[in-house]
């Protein structure tokens, strides 16, 4: 009987344990939730506590220039990305930037856009420094469309209301038009169909599309497409290309791309390497004098051939 009495007592011994046990575990978790969130508090702290940038108050002249003039750059203020970057765009033209990864196309379209401010050298629109313009005429100004396109959950509607809070709804359907995806929205159910958080219920293209629509509303100044076409369906990259060009015609236009072939008609292709510009003119003007130009052109032929030949 004691043998008994001492089982069960052993057998009361575990099940209690557990019962001791999850408080202890439940602590150990409970403790790791305040050290996230006192580490989320000084995140905040120090957001608060930065100094505030002083904004300018002069505004993007109309219908100007933009000219880089010995801009230099820095991400931690010892590794160079941009070394005394020199080029001008005239307004209502077409420019490219391209070169390999990594050689700062992504963060001049970042300085154009006041994203960046801690550059040396000068940015001019026209006569005016990019220092002296305010965030909220710059980005009226200037409209950036990268390759992943931010779609917000609501409706078509919604989506292109942000380009343009006034676009009455013949010139919602006009953008739309413009892009080619006026038919898939009226599809839909027309401009109040449903877009998913993210746009996550569109294809990539017309997720792309449907950006590139909401930015034709904002109508500003000059355009930044970044590898805007890179990821995306055929039929969309024709599209797009088409509206970069005749967006050309009223506006300035620059692309970054990778694909030589989307930039080879523009009117100035800047050719960087290594934070540098090391090269500019129109595309059969760099394949006469740029071997880093070439080199790039070659290299895209020679791979798109071989993708044929596999496809083949």
């Amino acid at each position: 009987n004691d043998q008994i009495l001492f089982m069960w007592e052993g057998v009361f011994v575990i099940l209690i344990s557990a019962e001791f046990f999850l408080p202890m575990r439940l602590l150990g978790s409970y403790f790791h939730i305040a050290m996230n969130g006192m580490a989320a508090s000084d995140k905040i702290f120090d957001l608060l506590d930065m100094p505030v940038t002083e904004q300018g108050t002069k505004t993007v002249p109309a219908s100007s220039d933009v000219a880089l003039r010995n801009v230099s750059f820095s991400y931690d203020g010892e590794k160079p990305v941009l070394v005394n970057v020199s080029f001008g765009m005239r307004a209502n033209s077409l420019n490219a930037l391209v070169g390999e990864s990594g050689c700062g196309k992504s963060t001049i379209a970042a300085l154009l856009t006041g994203k960046l401010r801690s550059y040396t050298g000068d940015v001019l629109f026209g006569n005016t420094s990019l220092a002296d313009i305010s965030d909220q005429n710059l980005l009226r100004n200037v409209t950036y469309i990268g390759h992943q396109a931010h779609l917000f959950m609501g409706s078509v509607r919604s989506n292109l209301a942000m380009g343009n809070p006034e676009a009455t709804e013949e010139q919602l359907w006009h953008a739309l038009e413009q892009v080619n995806l006026a038919e898939f929205v009226k599809s839909l159910g027309g401009l109040d169909a449903p877009v998913a958080e993210k746009g996550s219920n569109l294809s990539g293209g017309q997720r792309q599309r449907l950006a590139l629509a909401r930015a034709l509303l904002h109508n500003s100044q000059m355009y930044i497409f970044d590898e805007a076409t890179s990821n995306i369906d055929v039929e969309s990259e024709d599209v797009i290309m088409q509206q970069v060009h005749q967006l050309a015609q009223s506006k300035m236009v620059l692309v970054i791309s990778h694909r030589l072939v989307n930039v080879k008609n523009a009117d100035q292709i800047v050719v960087m390497q290594h934070g540098r510009v090391v090269g500019s003119g129109t595309h059969q003007e760099l394949l006469a004098t740029n071997d880093e130009y070439k080199r790039m052109t070659q290299a895209q032929t020679e791979l798109e051939n071989y993708v044929k030949g596999v496809e083949a």
